[in-house]
């Protein structure tokens, strides 16, 4: 069986790409839901965030309210979204209103990509307190109802370390349980997969990451492996990140990896081993509590959905958006957590001078297979 080097909802090919540039189209667009969560990650970007704030972070603003969050969706609808990425600001399936909100989406046929710790998904108590059905049920539902594509944290194999980097003692064997289930309902077992994991590379556990990035071929999962983002968060935890040289080191063993077990890659990426990164060109972030901007790395603001359409916002950006691909990542470059050399030196290494680990073609990107 030939890998596929992404994940159902957020893989688009060249020819996608340029028709969606082309017909000034909003391919994808990265939401958040509610704002609760159990967990304190280290990294989180979303923990504090001076994005939220009304001129300081004891007085945030107010959250999104469910008819404007589904207008969104209509208007998202309307542009041509393929997929939402349901990313934050906290964890989306504590939110009452995640089960409708699900299904509203895929009322429009968009498909549903979510990101998740985890936290209801395999703990039944609280699923069934929350919606009245429990983890496998949800995880059930989520493949053969919604058809969505699942990331799930998993930032260490270790429990009593990712406990630590979560802030939630007892996290790890929850979060397992919930892994377990979304194989069991069999969401790896579809080409390209639906099943992700989402990995965030710091000191703690840099040690994991190659263990961890070894369950792509053992069990068809794709891989969303970062260093943080460039957000107040990452600033204020900077002992977290790793040197410059900790980086070179680990996206040679990953793209090492994937030459050695057939995943196919046309650049080096910001997702270490990844997909190549889309949102800029084709993508808008709305935050829980309406403001949009390029992608979650941006604090320049470009409006909010309470005053302002997003097809308004789409047009007044798409004739300067037309980048097509775009596989580094210009916020964690200006900030130097991922300078534009560091991709240069390995573009050099394993794509210009490593033939055989290049893929002329990538496999199944064909929009039937999305």
């Amino acid at each position: 069986m030939k890998l596929v080097n992404g994940i159902r909802g957020w893989l688009f090919s060249r020819q996608e790409i340029s028709a969606a540039n082309h017909d000034g189209q909003l391919l994808t667009l990265d939401y958040e839901l509610g704002d609760a969560c159990p967990l304190e990650c280290v990294y989180c970007y979303r923990y504090f965030d001076s994005r939220d704030n009304n001129g300081g972070a004891a007085k945030k603003k107010p959250l999104l309210d469910n008819a404007t969050w589904r207008r969104v969706v209509d208007e998202a609808a309307e542009l041509g979204v393929q997929s939402i990425k349901l990313i934050g600001g906290g964890e989306i399936t504590q939110e009452k209103v995640f089960i409708p909100s699900l299904e509203y989406i895929a009322q429009h046929k968009i498909i549903v990509v979510l990101f998740t710790s985890g936290t209801v998904l395999g703990d039944d108590e609280l699923c069934r307190r929350v919606h009245g059905i429990d983890g496998r049920q949800l995880a059930t539902w989520l493949h053969e109802k919604i058809g969505a594509s699942v990331f799930i944290k998993m930032d260490a194999l270790d429990g009593n370390l990712q406990d630590e980097i979560a802030g939630y003692r007892g996290y790890a064997a929850i979060r397992d349980r919930a892994f377990r289930l979304l194989m069991d309902v069999g969401l790896n077992k579809h080409m390209p997969t639906r099943l992700g994991l989402e990995v965030n590379v710091g000191r703690r556990n840099l040690h994991e990451i190659m263990d961890i990035y070894g369950l792509r071929t053992k069990h068809n999962l794709y891989e969303d492996v970062v260093v943080s983002m460039p957000c107040d968060s990452y600033f204020r935890h900077a002992d977290y990140d790793i040197t410059l040289e900790q980086k070179r080191d680990l996206y040679q063993k990953i793209y090492t990896f994937n030459g050695r077990n057939g995943i196919p890659f046309d650049h080096i990426s910001p997702f270490m081993g990844g997909l190549e990164c889309t949102q800029l060109g084709n993508g808008l972030y709305v935050t829980n509590r309406g403001d949009i901007y390029h992608c979650p790395g941006s604090f320049e603001r470009l409006g909010n959905v309470k005053n302002e359409s997003l097809k308004s916002v789409w047009e007044r950006l798409s004739p300067a958006r037309q980048y097509g691909y775009r596989y580094f990542c210009p916020f964690r470059e200006q900030s130097g957590i991922l300078p534009s050399c560091l991709y240069e030196e390995l573009e050099r290494e394993f794509v210009e001078e490593s033939e055989s680990v290049v893929a002329k073609e990538s496999p199944a990107t064909d929009s039937a297979t999305r």
